[in-house]
């Protein structure tokens, strides 16, 4: 039986010819020397073709007509399916701030979708968008799940998620969210800097006893200005562990998207995040999400005053097509699609010993994925 590829792999800088071996899904042995003949037996021979890390998407709210927060068993494991052929291998399911009685269900649902198999997108967790955020600052959110954070709220919110919850989006500035904070880092939950009107000082605060993340970098948020740094000069400054992005071109311009990716103290800790709604991956031009309807704007959905609602193109078509525009290197795609993400969780988004056999053909003529394997499974 066969249990690796033989293949051009992504070295963490280049691809470079190699061989790969795993078991159970995991990579045992990556190696840049020719195999001997026996070894050799045992591997896929993909010939020729370049091999990423699967990708590893921080924020998506659904995709195929799906939403993670509302769908059955059944099409989240569709949703799960279709996600993993776009080269998206792992991801936090993103949910919108809601009741705890809908996150209860939310969450018996995800459990028994975790029990049907099938070589698919691993939910590593979730990432709510909320519940603790800025109303004024709430954007496209429904405003029905906000609350105002406290260690009760924290504790109860938390016990809701039923063991899912991994990432929270969090405005640092309420009254009672550095106590909630530290609810959610005893649960093993990191705090994520969004949707709020937070100063650097205050972001500062909240990492004061442990890491935090930020959302999505740059939007409802404050903007950084020659008096106050914010979130953005914070992150800029090396200030925040994990550092969000959309990488649309459109929440965030290609300028300032490759100025972040080249920027020292940032670049290491860039992370990209689809922020994809349920529609993603769909012709749908009209729909409904997070209790607004939407509509088609190129890559992005758009309410009806025109402002901006999320992304409707998987993450890594969004990342390539950055690096088709000349936006970002390839280095800086995989870097930020698949490596600081997978860091965070650690146990995926490399090729390496340890982490999850997932990993996707990249096309270097036109730039996009191929085929894409799962836990060693080709989708």
């Amino acid at each position: 039986m066969k249990k690796g590829i033989q293949a051009k792999l992504w070295d963490g800088k280049q691809f470079r010819n190699g061989w790969l071996t795993y078991s159970k899904g995991v990579i045992e042995r990556v190696s840049f020397n020719r195999p001997s003949p026996s070894r050799a037996a045992t591997l896929h021979n993909l010939k020729d073709k370049c091999m990423l890390p699967g990708f590893v998407d921080t924020l998506l709210h659904g995709f195929a007509g799906v939403d993670c927060g509302a769908g059955t068993p059944a099409r989240l494991h569709k949703m799960t399916v279709k996600l993993a052929r776009t080269g998206v291998t792992t991801t936090l399911a993103g949910l919108y701030p809601a009741t705890n009685k809908q996150l209860i269900q939310a969450a018996k649902n995800w459990d028994k979708w975790a029990s049907i198999k099938g070589a698919r997108t691993r939910v590593a967790g979730w990432h709510v968008e909320g519940p603790f955020v800025s109303r004024e600052m709430s954007g496209a959110l429904p405003k029905t799940g906000m609350r105002k954070p406290s260690i009760k709220a924290a504790q109860q919110f938390i016990d809701a998620c039923g063991g899912w919850l991994m990432m929270t989006t969090l405005a640092p500035e309420l009254d009672g969210a550095l106590e909630a904070s530290e609810v959610l880092r005893r649960n093993n939950v990191i705090p994520s800097v969004g949707h709020s009107r937070a100063t650097a000082l205050q972001c500062e605060m909240l990492r004061a006893n442990g890491k935090i993340a930020v959302t999505h970098l740059g939007n409802r948020m404050l903007p950084m200005t020659a008096r106050e740094l914010g979130p953005i000069g914070l992150a800029m400054c090396g200030g925040i562990d994990y550092v969000a992005v959309i990488p649309d071109m459109v929440h965030v311009s290609a300028d300032t998207l490759s100025m972040w990716a080249n920027t020292a103290k940032l670049k290491s800790r860039l992370m990209a995040c689809s922020d994809n709604l349920s529609h993603a991956g769909t012709r749908a031009k009209k729909f409904q999400s997070g209790g607004q309807t939407l509509s088609r704007s190129g890559s992005v959905a758009i309410n009806s005053q025109g402002n901006l609602g999320g992304t409707l193109d998987p993450l890594p078509e969004l990342l390539l097509r950055a690096h088709r525009d000349g936006a970002l290197s390839l280095q800086q795609v995989v870097s930020m699609g698949c490596q600081v993400a997978g860091d965070m969780l650690g146990d995926c988004g490399r090729l390496k010993a340890g982490r999850r056999a997932d990993f996707v053909e990249y096309n270097e003529s036109k730039k996009n994925i191929g085929q894409v394997w799962c836990k060693g499974r080709k989708v």
